[in-house]
């Protein structure tokens, strides 16, 4: 009696364990597809969170909206200049799917931005950024009221 194995259990064994390793590698995929889709979602949510911070402190400084649209605002706001404040003008802005500030891009694949000033006293803005993604992407929005902005 010879030892070892025929040529066909070495198959049998070999085709086991080929299909074995196929069903792990079919099973792990959804889940890395998952991972990486999370991991997009999250950089976009952290670039939109940004992007409206920035927006929300620009706009509390404001002290005079020069023109405003439901896409875009120009506004004068002071900065420190010495023993005084001087007025600058900036222009926040969808140009495309960029939201801009003086043409600087703050966030890219913005699916929508929209603007609502109430002038009176007190002033406010309100602003809604929505992202685009594959499930129809998130909104981000605030309530400023302008810290500056003199009342009638």
């Amino acid at each position: 009696m010879k030892k070892g194995f025929t040529m066909i259990e070495m198959i049998a064994t070999l085709l086991l364990v080929a299909i074995l390793a196929v069903s792990v590698v079919i099973s792990l995929l959804p889940m890395a597809q998952g991972l990486m889709q999370v991991r997009d979602n999250a950089a976009a949510a952290q670039k939109a969170r940004l992007a409206m911070a920035r927006v929300s402190r620009e706009f509390t400084t404001i002290t005079n909206v020069v023109s405003s649209s439901s896409s875009a605002i120009t506004y004068d706001f002071l900065v420190p200049a010495g023993a005084w404040y001087a007025t600058l003008r900036h222009t926040v802005a969808l140009n495309g799917d960029e939201l801009q500030l003086e043409g600087i891009p703050l966030c890219d694949n913005v699916a929508g931005f929209h603007l609502a000033y109430a002038s009176g006293f007190p002033a406010v803005i309100d602003v809604v950024l929505t992202m685009a993604g594959e499930l129809g992407g998130n909104a981000y929005s605030n309530h400023i009221v302008p810290r500056n902005i003199q009342g009638p």
